[in-house]
């Protein structure tokens, strides 16, 4: 399973990581990360190519855990190593950055 990146740490050096934010549209429209991109766990396989490959993706979704969880395990066996998913998710995020 892929690893987890705790929210201190991306608040600690945003500008190492690409936020993937991997809920449905709806979901998405409602509440996000700045700056997360949006590609729906439905499409991540067929879309990783779009990813750059100069900073770490972590992949993003509401809590945190669950479809975040999956992507980033989607993202290592494409051949993304490194790709963590989000601790606590966009939920956690905006409570510690609104």
């Amino acid at each position: 399973m892929a690893k987890m990146l705790t929210l201190a740490a991306l608040a600690g050096d945003p500008d190492r990581f690409h936020l993937i934010d991997v809920r449905d549209a709806e979901d998405f429209v409602a509440a996000h990360v700045t700056g997360a991109v949006h590609i729906p766990l439905t499409e991540l396989e067929d879309r990783a190519g779009e990813l750059p490959t100069v900073r770490t993706p972590v992949t993003i979704c509401g809590k945190g855990g669950g479809r975040s969880a999956e992507g980033a395990d989607i993202l290592n066996r494409l051949g993304h190593p490194d790709a963590l998913w989000l601790e606590g998710g966009t939920f956690g995020w905006l409570a510690q950055n609104t």
